[in-house]
């Protein structure tokens, strides 16, 4: 049996909805901590260390924020590829179109950089607890397209 050779006008609508990824809460957390275990017993100096510390748990609670508040504006909740255009949710409800400028896809983590009009670039880390398994498939199959047409004559995304 032949292979049909699909091409991005193939996909006519794709819609994943986002949740906030525990692997992704949790991994982060977990470094955090590592690195501020690593400020306490380094050798700087004690203001040195509590600035370090006050950066850490800001850098935390902005992880938080933003990737594990479902209804947070800077919370991505879902991306959509609709007639040809990306559009980025957010999780006020926003839609926002946006160009793909980079992805990768394996089986356990798809990562998605997007330039959203007049803001600065995005970057998605999709683990497998993001989203159902079968929008990630089909996310994975449309950014394969998107490469090989991106490799044959630039990215229409």
């Amino acid at each position: 049996m032949a292979r049909q050779k699909l091409e991005m006008g193939d996909f006519h609508n794709l819609s994943v909805d986002l949740r906030p990824s525990r692997l992704l809460l949790i991994g982060g957390a977990a470094l955090h901590l590592l690195a501020g275990v690593a400020v306490v017993f380094s050798g700087v100096p004690h203001g040195a260390k509590a600035g370090f510390i006050a950066l850490l748990v800001w850098s935390l609670a902005s992880l938080g924020f933003r990737h594990g508040l479902r209804r947070s504006p800077g919370f991505i909740a879902g991306i959509d590829w609709l007639d040809g255009r990306w559009r980025l949710r957010d999780g006020k409800g926003g839609r926002r179109p946006a160009r793909l400028i980079g992805g990768y896809a394996h089986p356990l983590i798809v990562i998605l950089n997007f330039r959203p009009d007049n803001a600065p670039v995005r970057s998605l880390a999709l683990l497998p607890d993001a989203a159902d398994a079968e929008s990630l498939r089909r996310l994975r199959v449309l950014l394969r397209i998107w490469r090989d047409a991106d490799a044959e004559d630039g990215a229409p995304g």
